[in-house]
């Protein structure tokens, strides 16, 4: 019967280990293929803030290929009195989820 030498068991361990770790940093990163993008907008209204955000960061995500993409949370939007160039206005931004 033939025993394994020191250098078979410690290339087998080695493969066993590498193995193992590329599958514990693989499944993370397959697991969602989703991706966040946030997205600013300023407007004379809250609408047309929020949709030029909207806009901003889906041409973020379609630069990267990622062409579907859905709210993650609510809008957040502030109103401004005393913008320099306009008086009163909306600013808004949003974070997308992106496939």
């Amino acid at each position: 019967m033939l025993r394994p030498t020191r250098w078979t068991t410690r290339g087998g361990l080695l493969v066993a280990g590498t193995a193992a770790a590329l599958l514990a940093v693989a499944t993370p990163a397959t697991a969602g293929s989703a991706a966040l993008y946030c997205g600013a907008g300023r407007g004379l209204t809250a609408e047309a803030a929020v949709q030029g955000a909207i806009d901003d960061a889906g041409v973020s995500a379609s630069a990267d290929g990622r062409f579907h993409c859905e709210l993650d949370g609510e809008p957040q939007i502030f109103e401004v009195f005393d913008d320099p160039n306009f008086g009163h206005i909306f600013r808004a931004s949003v974070t997308m989820s992106c496939e």
